[in-house]
């Protein structure tokens, strides 16, 4: 039977783009749907074939414990898959659904509020529910809970938001000389409605949250017209 399993795996594993992160979930559901069997019946057998299958596919290869991907043989060997594919498909984009978004210096520096590249990549995703800061060293990566369930409506308003938090929590690490300028060219240029972020703003960080936005607004509303 692992060798049926085994031909069903190696049939989406060619269906897959090259260097992109293949998870164990994304194993077990096509497996499921193949065979129309539960999840929990198809799981042991399929970590079998998968260990079999990586034991003897040159192309297929383990990226870290469940996640997985095809590469492409060229001239300099067999070609390595982007950390940076596997943070954003297990904690920020999974397929359609978008579950994190970045923040922390990494935010800070992508804005331009900082010149400072972190070596760490700061992630807020629905994966984590615990408190605090947790790392994945291998993906140096640190995770937080982030401050409202991001969807793919929400992200880029949830994530401006820590961007105006950090303007008063993390001041030292902030090098720009215009800050809330800056932000406020961000939310013009993303088209963030006033209003939800006036509204996640009191939903997620209360006054100070939203006491800071409005002066987002009023520095970058001033300066239009100045």
């Amino acid at each position: 039977m692992e060798q049926g399993y085994q031909t069903i795996l190696n049939e989406y594993i060619d269906g897959q783009n090259y260097i992109f992160p293949i998870t164990n979930e994304d194993f077990y559901g096509y497996v499921s749907a193949r065979t129309g069997k539960a999840l929990d019946v198809i799981k042991p057998p399929v970590n079998m074939a998968l260990s079999r299958i990586e034991k003897v596919r040159p192309d297929f290869f383990r990226f870290q414990n469940g996640v997985y991907y095809r590469a492409n043989k060229t001239v300099f060997g067999y070609t390595k898959l982007d950390p940076a594919a596997v943070i954003r498909r297990k904690y920020i984009a999974d397929k359609d659904n978008i579950i994190g978004y970045e923040t922390g210096l990494s935010l800070l520096n992508k804005a331009g509020l900082t010149t400072q590249v972190p070596a760490y990549h700061f992630v807020a995703t629905n994966k984590y529910k615990g408190r605090g800061i947790k790392k994945d060293a291998q993906l140096k990566t640190f995770l937080s809970k982030p401050i409202a369930t991001v969807t793919r409506d929400n992200y880029l308003y949830l994530q401006t938001l820590e961007l105006i938090t950090a303007l008063t929590k993390n001041k030292d690490s902030i090098q720009a000389d215009t800050p809330r300028q800056l932000v406020y060219e961000r939310i013009k240029r993303l088209k963030l409605d006033a209003a939800t972020l006036a509204y996640y703003a009191g939903e997620c960080g209360g006054g100070k949250l939203a006491e800071e936005l409005i002066m987002v607004y009023r520095e970058g509303v001033r300066n239009e017209i100045a």
